[in-house]
């Protein structure tokens, strides 16, 4: 089966140098004791090397980024802090509606996003 394409960069190791651009971080040593992993394996995400999903929550909290965009390279590595201003208005709408009308908005919601 094809993978379907992915929007914006190609590849999560570019993603990666661009945050790491991007939040200034110069020392990938100090970097590397805040995540609790050896510096190497900073520069093997930044070529596409695996990457654990512990590493990845890591990496996005420490660096303030989107998961979606780090790990699916949709939308923009600071979208996360929007979901945050409207979320509470989500959770409202959600706790009115049915189960099944709720079920129907998410998808809707995934599908236009």
């Amino acid at each position: 089966m094809e993978r379907p394409a992915r929007r914006g960069m190609s590849s999560r190791g570019a993603r990666i140098k661009l945050a790491l651009e991007a939040r200034a971080v110069r020392k990938q040593h100090a970097l590397a004791s805040a995540l609790g992993v050896h510096e190497s394996a900073i520069t093997r995400w930044k070529e596409d090397g695996a990457m654990s999903l512990d590493n990845a929550v890591a990496l996005c909290r420490e660096l303030d980024l989107s998961a979606d965009w780090l790990l699916l390279g949709i939308g923009h590595m600071d979208q996360h802090r929007e979901r945050d201003e409207i979320e509470p208005v989500y959770t409202e709408l959600f706790d009115i509606l049915s189960p099944g009308a709720a079920a129907a908005l998410m998808k809707f919601i995934k599908l236009i996003a």
